[in-house]
């Protein structure tokens, strides 16, 4: 390439041939927990004279080699990733300009974190949960709560709470139950399989998991469950969803304010029979 311009070539410049022109189609804008999908255009352009459409080839796997999968920038502090699309559309001869064009596709993704890895300290129950999933899984597998951090190892496991129900017992005293999802981050298939089989036999014989240190306090396991409906698509990097096991925590509590993540309000439903 002899010149790179943006958008346009500027006015009264007459641009030395081989150059290309770099345009921003648009961005995906829709999904800004899992970040951004840029597309660019490069339009090629090379003289009429003397084999233009190898030209057009040489400059065309050049680009793709040099950009497609590739990290732009410095890898320590950017995580933009390239990636060649193709040509658009067929080679347009343009006599005014003794130019031959050629149309290329360029995404490029701009991943943003939902959040940084924090310590887990709003609810000692998925706490809780996050170390009995340690003990309960090989040394190798790295366990989260709450949301994945930037850059989560794989194998992996994040349980986040998704569900919470009080139930008056008498007149001082409230079932808590909260609900648990986990999503699982493998090498593959047959090791994500073996975990789910791993977790959801040990949750069943565990019964109950201890919360706090020696405090005896705990929590009952109730129905941990395979999903075996959910989206192949979750991966807990949505706010919303459930991942491909859950589980359902209980305890007795004599005051909700005691518990480190009392259950919220979620809705109110009123219906007048006037």
């Amino acid at each position: 390439m002899k010149e790179v311009y943006y958008l346009v070539v500027p006015e009264g410049v007459n641009p030395v041939k081989p150059y290309a022109v770099l345009s921003l189609e648009g961005d995906s804008g829709s999904n800004p927990w899992k970040g951004l999908r840029y597309l660019f255009q490069i339009r090629l352009y090379v003289s009429k004279i003397n084999a233009p459409t190898s030209e057009l080839d040489f400059l065309t796997t050049s680009i793709a080699n040099s950009l497609d999968k590739q990290l732009l920038g410095d890898e320590a502090t950017s995580s933009r990733v390239a990636f060649y699309q193709g040509q658009v559309g067929t080679d347009i001869v343009d006599d005014e300009r003794d130019t031959i064009q050629r149309n290329l596709q360029l995404s490029v993704l701009s991943p943003k974190p939902l959040a940084e890895l924090t310590p887990i300290t709003s609810d000692p129950w998925l706490t809780a949960l996050a170390a009995w999933t340690r003990q309960a899984l090989e040394a190798d597998w790295s366990v989260y709560g709450g949301n994945w951090p930037p850059e989560p190892k794989t194998p992996s496991i994040l349980w986040r709470i998704t569900e919470m129900d009080a139930t008056p017992r008498g007149s001082s005293a409230y079932e808590l139950q909260k609900k648990a999802t986990a999503f699982i981050q493998a090498k593959d298939s047959n090791q994500e399989h073996v975990a789910l089989l791993q977790l959801v036999e040990g949750l069943a014989a565990a019964v109950k998991i201890p919360i706090g240190a020696g405090d005896r306090k705990f929590v009952r396991v109730i129905t941990p469950q395979v999903n075996t409906r959910t989206n192949a698509s979750a991966d807990g990097y949505a706010a919303t969803g459930e991942g491909p096991l859950t589980v359902t925590l209980s305890r007795r509590v004599t005051s909700l304010a005691d518990e480190a993540a009392p259950p919220l309000m979620q809705f109110v439903h009123y219906e007048s029979h006037i």
